[in-house]
């Protein structure tokens, strides 16, 4: 027992001795950094903080720094960064606060850990804006290389697999990083380039499925459509569109489709606004429904098509509703667009044109109340130079002359075609005497209605129960026309058929007039040939199964003779 008590107080006294001894050492680095302690592996233990901060400083010759790069076992050149700012007090600052925590027993911890497992700070370094970044970009444009990517290619009527070329591209945060650090030692070793592969190696599996797929597409196009956007992909296009490696599609380039796409329908929603002043509305916007590209499903469409050979592809969106509509800000039942009439009018004179905008100006607005019938005559009003429009041709007493008001038709034959495409009722309407080419730019013929006021009216009923308003839109620029009629759908569905021509007669002979008027050896054509021909078709309006009414539209056209007046005057 006494050997046990001896060992034990023996053991006590070296315990104690050596705790009086590591207390010792610990006091005599008040002040300073304790030990083990080095920045960018320049050892500054038991040193003051201003001693390591010249120490520091000493390591490193001056502020700019050369660094040596290498890529694929060879020098390609030597960087210099001009300024290299090192913060030298933050280091010492974050060295001494090792173990000075203010935690008695986390600090005691600190200290002896550092014995047996001494640390290395970092220092930290600025360098002007912008400098790594350009000097990675430099060094890119020696090493990068652009792939070529696998592509089909067809000989003799056949796919085959063209393959691709291997890209490199330089891992430029990579280099970043090593130089970043590299400059934080007095000593810095080269910098070792990273380079990254661009692999353009093909599935074979799926490479074969796709050249078996595209043998069997042919020549076909595909089409995207959404409302009146349509997008054709070509054969050249489907075989783009491909996948080469772990995806059925190339996604980069189904990616860059389908934001082609988006960029022509997508739209933001917006508000409706109405404004009703004076027995006609002042402004009108109907509301705009936000449409966006379902991208997902419309990949997951195109995939599908091209797998199962399907060439028509209704894109897919997600409408997103405005905060405003139409119906809820008029008593009129005015919500909705109802129908829609379009016309072309190229080749128009600048008076034309001027006639055309202006008449389709005065019908712009016009409520029509349940029940009442339009008349084109009364909307427009009376047409003369002395309401604003202009020398124009028209078609007075058998020829073709200039007079007020030409044009004013083009609107009364878009009117006609918008009553029709709801299904109105159509209570006076008359063709032309003769076909007129700017009728049938963008119809077939027998689709028109004249006007030559007071005589001449095109009029229609409107039968839906709810007040109707017109919009008129002209394209001054692409000379197009479109009538909108705005109100309540009562679910009517109104079918036309293609007009039939029964009978055609050829144009008499061109007549050339002497005209005295004008310079001898000039012509001047005042009217246009064309073939005479009755055309009919059938105009029927269902609703819930049941026929509403239903006629048959004809129209009588004269043959009609070019003339020309000749210039006999001196």
């Amino acid at each position: 027992m006494k050997f046990f008590r001896n060992l034990l107080l023996t053991l006590a006294g070296i315990a104690l001795i050596g705790f009086s001894v590591l207390v010792g050492f610990f006091v005599s680095l008040q002040g300073r950094i304790y030990q083990k302690l080095s920045v960018s592996n320049i050892d500054i233990s038991k040193m003051t903080p201003e001693e390591a901060i010249i120490k520091l400083k000493s390591s490193f010759d001056n502020e700019s720094s050369n660094l040596s790069v290498i890529y694929d076992g060879e020098e390609i050149g030597v960087i210099e960064i001009p300024q290299v700012n090192r913060d030298f007090k933050w280091a010492v600052d974050q060295a001494y606060s090792v173990g000075r925590s203010g935690n008695f027993f986390l600090d005691a911890k600190t200290k002896v850990s550092l014995f047996f497992s001494p640390v290395n700070l970092n220092l930290p370094i600025a360098i002007e804006g912008g400098t790594l970044d350009d000097i990675a970009e430099t060094l890119a444009g020696k090493i990068d290389t652009e792939p070529v990517w696998p592509t089909f290619k067809k000989v003799f009527g056949k796919y085959v697999l063209v393959e691709g070329v291997d890209g490199l591209s330089l891992n430029r945060k990579d280099f970043i990083e090593k130089t970043t650090r590299e400059l934080s030692n007095p000593k810095p070793s080269p910098v070792i380039l990273s380079v990254e592969k661009i692999d353009t190696k093909v599935n074979t599996e799926k490479t074969t499925k796709a050249i078996e797929l595209l043998n069997n597409w042919g020549e076909k196009k595909l089409l995207l459509k959404y409302k009146e956007y349509n997008k054709f992909l070509e054969e050249k296009d489907i075989s783009l569109l491909l996948g080469l490696n772990g995806d059925y599609l190339n996604q980069v380039y189904l990616s860059s489709l389908i934001d082609e796409i988006a960029e022509k329908i997508e739209t933001e929603p917006k508000d409706a606004v109405f404004e009703f002043v004076d027995g006609r509305v002042k402004e009108f916007k109907p509301e705009v429904v936000g449409v966006l590209v379902d991208r997902p499903k419309l990949a997951l469409q195109i995939e599908t098509a091209i797998k199962e050979n399907i060439d028509t592809v209704e894109i897919s969106v997600i409408n997103e509703e405005p905060k405003i509509k139409t119906g809820d800000i008029n008593n009129f039942g005015i919500k909705e667009l109802i129908a829609v009439g379009k016309s072309s009018f190229d080749h128009s004179i600048p008076g034309r044109v001027f006639n055309v905008n202006l008449a389709a100006s005065r019908i712009n607005g016009v409520i029509i109340p349940p029940g009442e019938e339009f008349s084109f005559n009364k909307a427009v009003g009376e047409i003369s130079r002395q309401t604003g429009y202009q020398t124009a041709y028209v078609i007075s007493q058998g020829k073709t002359v200039l007079g007020d008001g030409g044009g004013v038709c083009q609107v009364s034959t878009t009117m006609f075609r918008a009553a029709l495409d709801f299904g109105f009722p159509i209570t006076e309407r008359k063709a032309h005497a003769y076909r007129v080419g700017y009728y049938e730019q963008d119809s077939p013929p027998g689709i028109d209605a004249t006007i030559f006021s007071p005589t001449t009216d095109f009029k229609f009923l409107n039968d839906t129960g709810h007040h109707i308003l017109i919009q008129s839109k002209v394209d001054t620029k692409n000379l197009t026309m479109r009538v909108e009629i705005y109100g309540t759908h009562d679910g009517r569905k109104a079918t036309t058929t293609k007009p039939v021509i029964t009978s055609q007669s050829p144009a008499p002979a061109t007549v050339y007039v002497d005209d005295p008027t004008l310079p001898k050896g000039t012509r001047k054509q005042i009217d246009w040939s064309a073939s005479g021909a009755k055309v009919n078709f059938d105009y029927k309006v269902e609703k819930n199964g049941e026929v509403l009414f239903e006629r048959k539209f004809v129209s009588n056209y004269q043959p009609w003779r070019a003339v020309y007046l000749v210039g006999t005057g001196q």
